[in-house]
């Protein structure tokens, strides 16, 4: 069938309203029914990541990640590229169906063994990271998922695990359901001052975030960073999970609730639904340091995962 021009505008508008009607409807059911909004580091953390990744490539791994990128094969241009690619899976979240690789929920009852258990059908971040790597080091897409779609996964979901409210939960959607006393910056509950209030405490412009991060990890010196990146994603995992339970519910106070995982803050415990932190400045400055570590860990570990797989 040939189309005319007029009808392949037409075409490519009406499958873009339906994409838009797809991902409006799906925020829509979030916003009235409380659903876990399944957010990650807001765009400045996965980027930042990107960023000190990008920068850490070897120049095999860089060549071969600007050849799926469709850069020119600098440091510059990938850089930026990578940087681009970090939001994507959040974009896409809503038309894919692949909010629950995001986060894996563990409680705080949990021990490290119970990692496996909370991944049920593999549908969690540590599973689809590990997928997609070796994905990349095979060099073989798959039918549904491009190399394309399988690096902007790696880097996207490495950074999810290094977001602390990512590996945890109190009854709460991972610290979604306890409301602060008053927004910080645009955050109105714990898991979004994590994604995000507290990084741009830090810096809110990316590019230099990034370089302060860089003077950071030059400081620190090639065997200490080298040290940061080592470890498998189930160990980054539990160290991120260790990571909010020590200085989100226990500095907070958060009360502890039986094992339970509700689907939305309507099914969560009044316990927590009524627990409402203030957050002062006090406390801001207390996380300042723990979230630089965390994106310094998440920008080397993506590099060393992105060098051996590449």
């Amino acid at each position: 069938m040939k189309y005319t021009k007029d009808f392949a505008q037409t075409l490519r508008y009406s499958m873009a309203m339906a994409l838009l009607r797809r991902t409006t409807a799906a925020t829509l059911t979030i916003w009235l029914f409380g659903t876990y909004p399944l957010e990650a580091w807001w765009e400045t953390g996965h980027q930042v990541t990107a960023r000190l990744a990008a920068a850490h490539l070897t120049p095999s791994a860089r060549t071969r990640v600007a050849r799926i990128l469709g850069v020119p094969d600098s440091v510059d241009a990938v850089v930026e590229a990578l940087s681009r690619a970090s939001t994507w899976a959040d974009e896409t979240k809503n038309v894919t169906g692949t909010g629950s690789w995001h986060f894996i929920d563990l409680a705080l009852q949990d021990r490290r063994s119970d990692i496996p258990a909370r991944c049920p059908h593999g549908d969690c971040a540590p599973v689809r990271i590990k997928m997609f790597v070796a994905e990349l080091a095979s060099g073989r897409p798959t039918a549904r998922w491009s190399e394309l779609d399988a690096l902007r996964y790696v880097v996207h979901l490495v950074g999810d695990i290094h977001q602390p409210m990512h590996t945890v939960s109190d009854a709460d959607l991972g610290g979604n359901c306890e409301r602060l006393r008053e927004p910080i910056d645009q955050a109105r509950n714990l898991h979004a001052l994590w994604d995000g209030a507290l990084v741009d405490a830090l810096n809110p412009n990316a590019a230099a975030l990034t370089a302060d991060l860089e003077r950071y990890i030059a400081a620190l010196g090639a065997g200490e960073a080298a040290a940061l990146a080592r470890g498998r994603v189930e160990d980054w995992v539990w160290e991120s999970h260790e990571v909010a339970v020590r200085n989100v519910y226990g500095k907070l106070h958060i009360p502890v609730e039986p094992v339970e995982f509700p689907t939305s803050c309507r099914e969560a415990p009044l316990a927590i639904t009524e627990f409402h932190p203030q957050i002062d400045s006090l406390y801001i400055d207390m996380m300042k340091p723990v979230v630089r570590d965390q994106l310094v860990k998440g920008g080397l570990r993506l590099a060393r995962v992105l060098n051996e797989a590449l």
